[in-house]
């Protein structure tokens, strides 16, 4: 008897089993929403608060608001990674070939670049350098452009793209 891979047979099962599919669809676009909505929210709030840093504790109180969304991002994209890799396994003749696959890939690894940046940005405005607000607010227009682009890929390689 032929072994079969485990690759091989969570690709039949993916594609045999319709509640299985939609399921992980569902915990993937849940990931994106968690981690992509939270993300916009603090961007938003970050440009916002930019326009006008000021000192005090409103400002204060905002940056730790937006600095408290890390976490839970990090954890959508956890879960965005888990999921968009068993996507992959399920169906590697589509993806692996795919140039929007290889190019959303990259877009992901910007997207943690852009965080990192955008961390220390935050940990510099948080430590009063007025100088850093200009690399906060950049970081920020990076990250909603980045997330509205992982989407639009998202869109084209759900039709297997």
């Amino acid at each position: 008897m032929e072994e079969v891979s485990l690759v091989a047979r969570w690709a039949h099962l993916y594609s045999d089993n319709k509640v299985v599919s939609e399921a992980v669809n569902f915990v993937h676009f849940g990931g994106v929403l968690l981690a992509g909505g939270l993300a916009v929210a603090a961007d938003r709030a970050t440009l916002r608060l930019s326009r006008a840093p000021g000192e005090g504790g409103a400002a204060t109180w905002a940056l730790t608001e937006i600095a408290a969304v890390h976490r839970l991002v990090l954890g959508g994209l956890a879960i965005v990674l888990a999921s968009g890799l068993l996507q992959t396994f399920a169906d590697l003749g589509t993806y692996l070939p795919s140039l929007i696959f290889w190019s959303k890939m990259a877009l992901v690894a910007v997207l943690l670049g852009n965080g990192w940046v955008r961390l220390r940005a935050e940990n510099a405005v948080r430590r009063g350098s007025a100088g850093a607000w200009p690399a906060y607010r950049r970081t920020s227009i990076a990250s909603l452009i980045l997330w509205f682009t992982l989407v639009l890929f998202g869109t084209i390689l759900s039709g297997n793209g």
